[in-house]
């Protein structure tokens, strides 16, 4: 037989069982995660979008979303989170913002959707004999956007991303940017009376536009960037 009184075990079971429902209970107020989403106008998900979040007692949290166009916070303070998302240079948008309230358990969602960009698949023909090189080119839209990158040293051929509806000229340039580094550039000129430049283009939205520029032997010299260290 236990040595135990039997009002000594109840007692203990009894607080075993509350302790068990307090612990319940605070798991249950545990807050569920902030969660932004972003995405494309065909619901892709939009990488290394930058988002933050500003919590009720002004707490900031910034990040950048992943390849499932997210940026998630778990344990945050209850209440209304004011978010903000900017997606990557190329898509020239301004940030989007909005809200989410952090509950418990369940989590807190805000969804940003942004327009694709139109583009521009630029193909730049080397002159016979010329020496093979990543020309860099460059659209300069109305407004001043820019976007610059390099010709492929093989192949000739990059990628301009362009707002879409925006007038736009594509044209030969000096590079601004390294080879690895496309993007905007502070420079929102062409030279079209000494390098070969495009007539006006415009995309709609997700529309691919064809450029093709055909530079002179002199053009192609004169245009080759200098040489480049290796990257590390």
């Amino acid at each position: 037989m236990s040595r135990v009184p039997g009002w000594l075990e109840g007692t203990v079971v009894g607080a075993v069982f509350v302790l068990i429902a307090v612990i319940l209970w605070l798991v249950m107020q545990n807050p569920g995660p902030l969660v932004v989403q972003v995405f494309d106008d065909l619901r892709h998900p939009v990488i290394d979008a930058r988002v933050k979040c500003v919590g009720p007692g002004g707490k900031e949290f910034v990040g950048l979303t992943d390849v499932f166009g997210e940026a998630k916070w778990p344990g945050l303070a209850k209440g209304a989170w004011r978010c903000e998302a900017l997606p990557p240079p190329r898509f020239f948008r301004n940030p989007q913002e909005g809200y989410a309230t952090v509950i418990a358990r369940k989590p807190a969602t805000w969804v940003a959707v942004f327009e694709r960009p139109g583009r521009a698949a630029v193909e730049v023909v080397r002159p016979k004999g010329a020496v093979r090189a990543a020309l860099a080119v460059r659209a300069v839209c109305d407004g001043g956007d820019t976007w610059e990158a390099r010709a492929g040293v093989l192949d000739g051929r990059a990628t301009l991303w362009i707002p879409h509806g925006a007038r736009c000229r594509v044209g030969l340039v000096r590079p601004e940017l390294p080879r690895t580094a496309p993007g905007p550039v502070t420079d929102s000129k062409l030279s079209c009376d000494t390098a070969p430049c495009s007539p006006e283009i415009s995309a709609s939205v997700g529309e691919q536009v064809d450029v093709t520029l055909r530079p002179t032997p002199e053009q192609w010299a004169q245009a080759r960037p200098p040489p480049e260290p290796d990257s590390p």
